[in-house]
């Protein structure tokens, strides 16, 4: 912006009128005002209850952040270093071995642990679904 063009907007005058603003009409709303408390009280009690939740677990949760934080250090450390010893032709093969050898080792542990209790969580989930069935009647 030149200086002369400054100095012209400067000097503008500015006419302002005053304004003046017709009232506005008052709209009425009538409602019921007892169908609309009680979903809204019921609302503010959960709303309360789950703020006394949250006061009484905000220790826990602030420890298991103290817990859990040096350990996601440590993982991303250990990620690090892994990607860096990927490079290296001995460190993959062993570790392909070692996958190997921890999955032959772990598979019959885990068809155990299936056989041990997939009927268990079958039979919750059956009594499970039965219960939303009869509390729905």
């Amino acid at each position: 912006m030149t200086a002369l063009r400054k100095i012209l907007i400067e000097e503008e005058t500015v006419f302002t009128a005053p304004v003046t603003r017709a009232p506005a009409a008052k709209l009425y709303v009538v409602t019921t005002t007892a169908t609309a408390k009680a979903p809204a009280a019921a609302r503010e009690e959960r709303h309360a209850l789950k703020n006394i939740a949250l006061f009484f677990l905000a220790p826990f949760i602030g420890l298991a952040y103290i817990l859990l934080f040096p350990l996601a250090g440590l993982v991303a450390l250990a990620v690090l270093a892994g990607r860096v010893a990927a490079k290296y032709e001995a460190v993959r093969v062993t570790a392909t071995v070692a996958k190997n050898v921890g999955l032959a080792v772990a598979a019959p542990v885990l068809g155990l642990a299936y056989i041990v209790l997939f009927p268990v969580i079958g039979l919750g989930a059956l009594a499970w679904i039965g219960g939303r069935a009869v509390l729905s009647r």
